[in-house]
């Protein structure tokens, strides 16, 4: 980001170069993953951080110093592609390869390496792993993160605590939303208790909270999965529509790479993840096994949701205060297994 860019090159030097990888996913066709090649903020930290040390982590993940026109080799199941990063630093992989001694029981992960090359030497070398679903999957999940997952503060009154939870706290000290860890684990084990059913994480925060965000999902022992975030970029224009959003260009992606696989899609009433997720059931139909939308205390907003849930009569979607609603549910509609 160029204002946070300034302030740097005001108070510090330039940092070693690296590329931060930010997983994937693929069928056994093609292979979708991201990276960006940036300056080294040198970020540690561990739940004894002060607040002082939260703020100034939070301050370095958006203080991004990112590289442009690197080149970056990446590896995959032996086969060497070439990119360089565009004018935010991001390398984008859409590649066909060759699959090799799948697991037909097991989410798979695919090992992918990222070496960067600076006037003709190697400098850094990263890897990282891309997921390919179980073939014996009953369903991916594509849940929201925000208010969904992790409670962000949104519904806030001026999002002050949006800015208390994103910049003063240890991902560790996050509290995830009651209830959800036990649901998304039956929810990955299916009705039967024995599948390994995918999960993509779906976020409108910054690719710049990916590890954050990724640390809490990891601490909190939910099924590991594919965090996709964002660019946020002063370059890119409001969108009019959601249609032309981030989470509807994401969720119509994962469901065209996987045309065999229904879904199972979770959000919250904050944001505009109803619309989205009706809009989705419409354009695959026969593909969204159900929708569950957390409620919000806005009376206003929740009676505008409540108005779209009754006018749509062919799209299963819930309204759900607790969790325990979408538990009872799910057991009902044989997505997991009866407790």
């Amino acid at each position: 980001m160029p204002i946070f860019r300034f302030i740097s090159r005001l108070i510090d030097d330039e940092d070693p170069v690296i590329v931060m990888p930010f997983g994937g996913y693929a069928n056994t066709e093609k292979m979708f993953a991201q990276a960006r090649v940036l300056e080294d903020e040198g970020i540690t930290h561990s739940q004894e951080d002060s607040f002082i040390k939260n703020l100034y982590n939070s301050y370095k993940r958006f203080e991004t110093d990112e590289v442009e026109n690197a080149l970056v080799k990446v590896t995959i199941n032996g086969k060497v592609i070439t990119l360089h990063s565009d004018n935010e630093g991001y390398i984008y992989i859409d590649t066909e390869y060759q699959t090799t001694h799948l697991e037909n029981s097991r989410t798979n992960w695919i090992p992918i390496t990222y070496q960067l090359f600076i006037d003709d030497k190697l400098t850094h070398t990263i890897k990282d792993e891309v997921m390919i679903p179980s073939e014996t999957a009953s369903f991916g999940i594509i849940s929201d993160m925000d208010d969904t997952v992790i409670d962000t503060g949104l519904s806030s009154t001026l999002k002050w605590k949006v800015i208390i939870n994103s910049f003063f706290k240890h991902s560790n000290h996050r509290i995830p939303l009651q209830g959800a860890y036990e649901f998304y684990t039956s929810l990955r084990k299916g009705a039967d208790g024995n599948r390994d059913n995918p999960f993509f994480y779906l976020s409108n925060s910054p690719w710049n909270l990916h590890e954050y965000l990724s640390d809490f999902l990891a601490f909190h022992n939910f099924p590991k999965g594919i965090v996709l975030l964002r660019d946020i970029g002063f370059e890119n224009p409001k969108k009019k529509t959601f249609q032309e959003r981030n989470k509807f260009i994401k969720i119509t992606h994962i469901l065209e790479t996987y045309p065999n696989l229904p879904f199972v899609l979770i959000g919250d009433a904050v944001d505009l993840d109803h619309d989205i997720y009706v809009a989705i059931a419409r354009k695959f139909p026969n593909r969204i096994k159900a929708i569950y939308i957390r409620t919000v205390t806005d009376k206003r907003k929740m009676a505008l949701v409540k108005a779209l849930v009754e006018a749509t009569t062919d799209v299963d979607i819930v309204l759900i205060e607790s969790t325990d609603k979408a538990i009872a549910h799910a057991e009902k509609n044989q997505l997991i297994q009866k407790s």
